[in-house]
């Protein structure tokens, strides 16, 4: 997603710290991507108190990214050793921020794709995985989009009219929120759709007072 380089291997702690890169999402909103170390089944409880500064973004995170190798024979015993360390963490498995994605759908042959993409209808809302394949881009959209829509969740939508020469009051709406749409009005006034957070939203309502809030597109 973010086309960076780094170290991928299959080998114990080939990431002894988190790799942080930027992305941008369909809407203008740049979010960092955080690949921590990876889990380890049978993790003694001492060394999960020693990585918990290391697993600090996954407690912190708006959204956390389950990933699994659904080509491994062991992929559900995978992910049972990944939802324990993230109990101990205390992100319990109906937390709201988990999303599921089931990777490597590349490396499966034609029966076996049926097979998982159907176990992937049977969990359906906020369970449904996203199937992706990080090697040939297959289904890292649909992924992209999903984020949003988590991410915009806990974020509010607003609307606002601004005069076309107000080049300063765009601008300011541009590095304190996501603007999602502008529209020339007959009255030549510009209708702007925009979305932020909790914080950023109370001061565009201060800074415009006729500012309203509407239900968001995602």
């Amino acid at each position: 997603m973010t086309t960076a380089s780094v170290l991928s291997a299959d080998m114990l702690f080939a990431t002894l710290d988190p790799t942080l890169r930027a992305v941008e999402l369909a809407h203008g909103a740049r979010v960092i991507l955080s690949d921590t170390v990876g889990f380890i089944s049978d993790l003694p409880t001492m060394l999960v108190a020693a990585f918990r500064a290391t697993l600090e973004e996954v407690i912190e995170a708006d959204v956390i990214l389950h990933v699994r190798d659904v080509s491994h024979e062991d992929s559900d015993a995978q992910s049972h050793d990944v939802g324990k360390i993230l109990t101990e963490l205390g992100i319990e498995p109906d937390d709201l921020r988990l999303l599921e994605v089931w990777n490597k759908i590349d490396r499966l042959d034609s029966e076996q794709r049926v097979r998982i993409f159907n176990a992937a209808e049977r969990q359906q809302g906020r369970r449904h995985p996203l199937l992706v394949s990080a090697l040939s881009g297959e289904g890292i959209e649909n992924l992209l989009t999903a984020i949003e829509s988590r991410l915009g969740e806990a974020r509010q939508t607003l609307q606002l009219l601004l005069d076309p020469s107000d080049g300063a009051g765009l601008s300011w709406l541009y590095r304190h929120s996501e603007v999602l749409s502008r529209q020339m009005r007959d009255d030549g006034r510009l209708e702007i759709s925009v979305r932020a957070d909790a914080k950023n939203a109370e001061m565009v309502k201060h800074k415009y007072p006729g500012t309203t809030e509407m239900k968001s597109p995602i």
